[in-house]
């Protein structure tokens, strides 16, 4: 019996374990789906081109007013990157275009030494002036020291159209090997020889801040030597003028690297993202170079142009770090985390581009005004005989929207008939020579006769501008020793005739007033018909598609007037 009850509570307890294990079994949960952790954010924007930004006046823009007030002072600190999700293919944003600036242009086809240059100028502004045409000259000097052949100005452009002849956008970011294939920029160079191409961009303008890159690029044999683009921010009057990498600071710089670093490591799949390298082993001369190509979007978002070989040495140690770097390769810091890392300049330039404002430029001087420099720039004058007439106010219009000078040698008799025309004539710079009272061939007039031709006009012209003629223009270019002996003034000829008097068909006079003509040429033409005043704009978009600057006849000469009882016909 002890047995059998012993055997009896051995089953039950087992029965009992049996249970209770089977019990404990159903009510244990399964074990949860495993899955890996969530990678971290981007920090920054990566992409191949500017990011379209919020248009300016959006609320919300992400700019700190007290952070970007010139007053102020204090530097705004540096605040956490916003996480964006990368964009492959950005929209490219396309600044606004700015009138009124003064847009040069040379081309010099030498095969021994091709030249091709093109930027833009503030006119009024002399400092940022200055500084854009010491480095195009500075440019020039080294390519011919290269070469070992003088530069001599040119005009042998082929033919760029108005709106291709200023600074173009993407020119400072198209790959090198186009811009030298580009005959439009970069003279052929059939024979191998040096090259120098100077473009320009306008990246960004708005109220009193003119953002222009300078690109400079040489190359041999159609391998590039050297590529280098500096983009200068300009207080449009002249206050300030300044280059991209007096704005970033330094805590901005040591800012920017740790999270482009860990944005490049987040395209490439990188598990720990954060950049690991010290910023000791970067010094902060090597992060202003490699920051200094940047510009501003509407909203005042930084975006920065890297190298397309950007790397640091654990970007290199990391596999697929390469291929996850854009080509071209921008970067978007938004406008909120940029004030922190702008200096002082830096938050004055990115506020008032962010204001979007108009542009606004300084007063001018009339092109027939400066003092140009012909040994640089490929200069033509362009003279319009026997007016003023019905047709001149039109001639001057078009001279006007093209920022161009002229001779107008008139007739006295025309002069008080049109005393509003010639003073606007005059006060828009132009010059103005004598063209006789009333076209007479002064080789068949007496002594007094011609005297008196001259002097009557002269006085004519005083009455309605102020000034006297200090040159003439013998009717048919009649003259001889005799003739110059009665006048002080020196005679002024011609080296093209257009014969538009003739009333040549439209292609014909194009070709002779444009095809024709060299640096230091004078081209004669008449403002008195109608063709030629309909035709004046294709023949200044011609003369200036080749690359001349338009000037007056003294502006040609140097700004000095010939010698009195002497004729010239060429500058």
């Amino acid at each position: 019996m002890i047995r059998l009850d012993r055997a009896l509570t051995m089953a039950a307890v087992a029965a009992l374990a049996a249970a209770l294990a089977l019990a404990g079994c159903t009510s244990i949960p399964p074990a949860p789906a495993w899955s890996p952790r969530a990678a971290d954010p981007a920090a920054l924007e990566l992409g191949t081109g500017e990011v379209t930004a919020t248009p300016p006046g959006t609320p919300d823009a992400g700019i700190d007013p007290s952070a970007t007030d010139p007053a102020s002072t204090q530097p705004a600190t540096p605040s956490p990157a916003t996480p964006a999700a990368p964009a492959a293919e950005p929209a490219i944003t396309t600044p606004p275009a700015v009138s009124g600036l003064d847009v040069r242009l040379l081309s010099n086809a030498d095969p021994a030494s091709p030249v091709g240059a093109r930027w833009g100028e503030i006119p009024g502004n002399q400092p940022f002036t200055q500084l854009l045409r010491d480095r195009v000259t500075a440019a020039i000097a080294e390519h011919a020291a290269l070469t070992g052949t003088p530069y001599r100005p040119a005009a042998n452009a082929p033919a760029i159209p108005p709106e291709q002849r200023g600074c173009v956008p993407g020119s400072t970011t198209r790959p090198a090997e186009e811009l030298i294939a580009d005959p439009a920029f970069t003279p052929p160079s059939p024979n191998g020889a040096p090259t120098l191409t100077v473009t320009c961009e306008i990246v960004a303008a708005a109220g009193s801040i003119l953002v222009e890159a300078l690109r400079v690029t040489t190359a041999t044999g159609g391998q590039i030597t050297a590529d280098q683009t500096t983009i200068y921010y300009a207080e449009t009057s002249g206050a300030f003028v300044t280059t991209s990498d007096t704005l970033i600071s330094d805590d901005g710089l040591r800012a920017l690297l740790p999270q482009i670093v860990q944005s490049l490591k987040v395209r490439a799949g990188a598990l720990q993202p954060a950049m690991t390298e010290s910023m000791d082993d970067f010094p902060i001369e090597q992060l202003r170079a490699l920051f200094a190509h940047f510009s501003f979007a509407a909203d005042g978002a930084l975006v920065l142009h890297l190298p397309d070989d950007f790397s640091t040495p654990e970007l290199d140690r990391l596999a697929g770090a390469a291929t996850a770097r854009p080509n071209p390769f921008f970067v978007t810091v938004p406008a909120a985390t940029a004030t922190g890392y702008l200096s002082e300049q830096g938050r004055q330039v990115q506020a008032v581009l962010a204001s979007g404002a108009a542009v606004t430029l300084p007063a001018a001087p009339w092109r027939g005004q400066e003092s140009i420099d012909c040994g640089l720039f490929a200069c033509v004058a362009v003279t319009f005989d026997d007016g003023p007439g019905e047709f001149t106010d039109q001639v001057l219009d078009d001279l006007d929207a093209r920022r161009a000078a002229a001779t107008f040698f008139v007739q006295g008799y025309r002069v008080v008939q049109h005393t509003g025309t010639m003073a606007r004539m005059s006060a828009e710079g132009h010059e103005i020579g004598n063209h006789t009272w009333n076209h007479p061939d002064l080789t068949k007039l007496t002594d007094e006769q011609i005297k008196d031709q001259l002097e009557r006009t002269s006085s004519a012209v005083k009455a309605a501008t102020g000034s006297r003629p200090t040159t003439f223009r013998p009717p048919y270019g009649a003259v001889d020793q005799r003739v110059l002996a009665q006048t002080s003034l020196p005679a002024i000829l011609w080296t093209i005739d257009t014969n538009d008097w003739q009333i040549p068909d439209d292609a014909t006079l194009l070709a002779r007033a444009v095809d024709g003509a060299n640096p230091g040429s004078i081209v004669l033409l008449h403002d008195v018909h109608d063709n030629t005043a309909r035709m004046t704009p294709a023949i200044l978009d011609g003369l200036l598609g080749r690359g001349f600057t338009l000037v007056t006849v003294q502006q040609l000469l140097g700004g000095s007037l010939p010698a009195p009882h002497t004729t010239t016909s060429h500058g």
